[in-house]
């Protein structure tokens, strides 16, 4: 969301409207990484990879470099 110059003026409207004071990081140290997921995401679906199960538990500390199924 950070990066998302659309989602942070509708985030900065609503949170103005409820009288809710919002601090976001200037856009130069933002980074959205939500297209790499899905781009990571469609490569193992086209590759046949099977997608994993609900009970799998994100782990923040992955490296990108690892694919757990």
């Amino acid at each position: 969301m950070a990066a998302n110059s659309r989602l942070r003026q509708l985030t900065e409207q609503r949170c103005s409207a409820a009288g809710i004071r919002l601090t976001v990081p200037p856009l130069s140290l933002c980074t959205d990484n939500g297209a790499m997921v899905a781009a990571l995401g469609a490569q193992l679906v086209m590759a046949g990879i099977e997608p994993s199960g609900i009970s799998f538990a994100p782990d923040s500390s992955m490296p990108v470099t690892s694919v757990s199924a």
